[in-house]
């Protein structure tokens, strides 16, 4: 009996025996078949170079898919896209073993269309200026400037990111698209004369609008950049409204006693003092060739579209009378046979005489003041 119980055992120990080792040669044999088994990959390729690799050939696609489509303008109609070196996808097999580091849709595209893989990103703080962050990193101005088109490098804030790398695409993406878009038309601004506006005076008799239009456009651009554009429907929305502006030729006479007209004194007293340096020609009412007291001051005013008498006597009861305390830029300064323009800080403006010319004094330079004539206001 106890024999019969051992043989048994034994037969035990040699059945688990053989389990043990099936079980260790079906792992060794499939270790062995996996490290020679084979897994299909997709490659992205641009021209011959491999750039990405892809577990499944719809990401290896999406990848070209989205590239095209970067420089697509939402709401276009796509007439054609193509990429210069041309893209493709191509299925590759590995072992397992050997199988390849598999990339991220998002970050092959965004390498495809930047050209690097190292990207940096510099945050202005306060202080910065383009020069300065530029020298810092080893760039000239120009160069940061090129990484930053879509900014103004001249006017940074604290905040802002620049990049600091530059951006050469590994393709060319051509589109050509049929873009519709609303556009500003440009208003005319056009000039009148009218002889109801004082001379050297301009008005607005009409504010200028900007009209709109709709446009259709076919529109080729290379990486986003117009190349070429060729408008194939042009509809105006609303029509713009030109601006007019009225120039004065109007010529008042010098107002009489006791009244003004609506000007600008320091602008007269300004004119006069372009002519400092001019002969006194006795007789006289040119500016540049000469003028005697009261041909200066006519030729002046006429400048502003008032006319005088060629006379300093009758200049005396022009307009409305003001002390000479009270006198502002462009009043008149009345002497005996004698007057000028006053320029403040009691001093005018006046052909003198031979010697001097035209030329600035103290306001009693020729003598007392008779009165102070004030044409404007």
């Amino acid at each position: 009996m106890n024999f019969l119980k051992q043989k048994k055992a034994k037969r035990y120990v040699i059945a688990g025996i053989s389990i043990l080792a099936i079980a260790v040669l079906a792992i060794v044999a499939t270790s062995t078949l996996k490290a020679y088994a084979n897994e299909d990959y997709w490659t992205v390729k641009i021209g011959k170079k491999t750039v990405a690799v892809f577990s499944s050939e719809s990401s290896a696609k999406k990848v070209i898919k989205n590239v095209k489509n970067h420089y697509v303008v939402e709401g276009a109609e796509v007439q054609s896209i193509k990429c210069s070196p041309a893209m493709a996808v191509e299925k590759k097999t590995y072992r397992v073993s050997e199988a390849p580091k598999v990339s991220k849709v998002n970050d092959t595209v965004d390498y495809i269309l930047s050209g690097t893989k190292k990207k940096t990103i510099y945050t202005v703080k306060s202080g910065d200026s383009a020069w300065g962050i530029a020298e810092k990193h080893g760039f000239t101005v120009r160069q940061l400037a090129e990484m930053n088109d879509t900014k103004d490098i001249a006017t940074l804030f604290p905040g802002d990111e620049l990049k600091l790398y530059e951006t050469k695409p590994m393709v060319t993406v051509t589109t050509t698209q049929l873009l519709t878009s609303e556009k500003r038309i440009k208003y005319q601004t056009v000039t009148e004369t009218s002889s109801e506006v004082l001379k050297n005076t301009t008005v607005i008799k009409q504010e200028g609008a900007y009209g709109k239009k709709q446009v259709t456009e076919l529109v080729t651009c290379e990486n986003g950049k117009i190349v070429h554009s060729e408008v194939q429907e042009s509809k105006v929305l609303k029509p713009s409204k030109k601006k007019i502006i009225v120039k004065g030729t109007g010529i008042l006479p010098a107002p009489p006693n006791g009244s003004t007209y609506q000007g600008d004194g320091q602008a007269v007293a300004n004119y006069a003092l372009k002519f400092v340096g001019n002969p006194y020609v006795y007789g006289g009412s040119s500016l540049t060739n000469g003028a005697d007291c009261s041909g200066f001051v006519l030729a002046v005013y006429k400048h502003f579209g008032i006319t005088m008498a060629h006379d300093a006597g009758v200049m005396r009861g022009y307009g409305k009378e003001v002390s000479l305390a009270e006198a502002l830029p462009g009043d008149l300064v009345c002497h005996y046979g004698h007057v000028g323009i006053y320029i403040g800080g009691g001093m005018i403006v006046h052909a003198v005489n031979e010697s001097m010319g035209i030329a600035v004094t103290g306001a009693s330079y020729t003598g007392p003041v008779i009165t102070v004539r004030r044409i404007v206001e």
